[in-house]
């Protein structure tokens, strides 16, 4: 489960909620579906954060690199 990349309070729980046996299935299937949920959040916000380095640095080679190198000349 720590391949996961699940936290270790997660894990915690989730251990001691196995160790109970088949009658906490639902949590455990509640605490794994709450950490992929909170994993793909983060997906989506360094998917919106590399758009915009992407942007930017397309704007340095497409535009401001090129002005400097004109006004080193």
């Amino acid at each position: 489960m720590r391949g996961a990349g699940l936290p270790i309070e997660a894990l915690v729980e989730y251990v001691s909620l196995f160790q109970q046996g088949d009658e906490t299935i639902e949590a455990r299937l509640a605490i794994l579906t709450e950490q992929r949920n909170q994993l793909a959040a983060r997906v989506q916000e360094i998917q919106t954060t590399m758009e915009r380095l992407d942007y930017k640095i397309e704007k340095y080679d497409k535009i401001i690199m090129p002005a400097e190198r004109k006004l080193a000349l």
